[in-house]
């Protein structure tokens, strides 16, 4: 299969001979893996050049750097082919070409290849060789992290239940909560700790993004608290209003976005209690500004534990959790 075969193809290499010596070798390297994958019966499309991909190759004195990226690759296939070995630099570090596209091409999220520029001129015995290795290692690290990233969910839903009912706040924020949101696809999810212990509501998570189809970023921070949220008293009305209004707050309060070196205020703002949020409390919030404009999303232990399920979560964290629940048992 190899490189796609409609191509735009760019980048300032204008040695034909050369770029078609790269295009060979990476076509071997995209069908011996490919073919390595089906001989263990793994699934194709979890892995590297298993999707539509766009390539970028660089090469140095001294490096041949293979990068690729499914972030954009929707359309026409994009190759590019850049020539470096007129720079007074030796050589150049597979993340400094990375950091190159991200600024040219906007690419976040990639993964790469390095080999010595000599490959080229190896036999195609000693070619074989290095790509076989290379593969076996790339399988192994794709696959430990497809296990990690895709766990089906193996502990029992009462462990769920025992973890939130039991976690602290900052441990189930820690634990489960940050992890669970990466897992689904935000981005640099962080937690900054108690805001406000007066409303027991200021474990916060800032720093959340996540990808549209378009490219196009939304941003998002959270409002944590252990435990359910009440209304239909006077002073339970009071503290559902003191939340919405650090939620208004927040949505004022700007993030740095260190990939676009600017600051960003969230679009939206999780709601997100490891208990229940009573009918009465919901009633009180769906009728705020805040909530009927989007601005607000709620996240109670039935979404955590849906989407537990629906998604999965990491083995490592599932683990933790069942430590936990002996640990606080003991």
């Amino acid at each position: 299969m190899g490189l796609p075969g409609i191509q735009s193809v760019g980048g300032n290499l204008k040695d034909a001979e050369l770029q078609k010596n790269i295009t060979t070798f990476i076509n071997k390297y995209i069908d011996k893996f490919q073919e390595e994958l089906r001989k263990r019966n793994l699934a194709i499309g979890f892995f590297s050049f298993g999707r539509p991909t766009n390539y970028y190759f660089s090469i140095d004195k001294r490096n041949l750097h293979i990068i690729y990226s499914s972030q954009f690759a929707g359309g026409m296939a994009e190759v590019i082919y850049m020539d470096f070995r007129d720079q007074q630099k030796e050589f150049f570090a597979i993340e400094e070409i990375a950091n190159f596209l991200r600024a040219q091409k906007g690419i976040t999220e990639w993964s790469g290849l390095t080999f010595e520029a000599t490959i080229l001129n190896k036999t195609e015995t000693e070619k074989e060789e290095i790509i076989k290795g290379r593969i076996n290692e790339q399988i192994k690290v794709e696959y430990q992290k497809l296990i990690q990233t895709h766990q089906p969910l193996f502990i029992a839903k009462e462990q769920l239940i025992t973890f939130l009912q039991k976690a602290s706040e900052d441990d189930f924020t820690n634990i489960l909560l940050i992890p669970l949101l990466r897992h689904i696809g935000f981005k640099t999810a962080e937690a900054k700790g108690h805001r406000d212990k007066t409303l027991e509501f200021g474990q916060d998570v800032q720093r959340m993004k996540i990808q549209l189809p378009t490219g196009h970023w939304l941003y998002f921070s959270a409002q944590v608290k252990k435990g359910n949220v009440k209304a239909g008293t006077e002073t339970q009305d009071q503290n559902v209003e003191k939340v919405l209004t650090q939620t208004q707050m927040q949505l004022e309060w700007e993030m740095p976005d260190p990939e676009t070196n600017q600051n960003v205020k969230p679009d939206h703002i999780l709601l997100i209690v490891s208990g229940d949020i009573t009918e009465a409390a919901k009633q009180y919030i769906f009728k705020h500004t805040l909530y009927q404009r989007k601005r607000v999303l709620l996240w109670e232990k039935e979404t955590i534990i849906r989407l537990c399920e629906e998604q999965g979560l990491p083995e490592t964290v599932q683990k933790t959790i069942l430590d936990y629940n002996k640990q606080t048992k003991e």
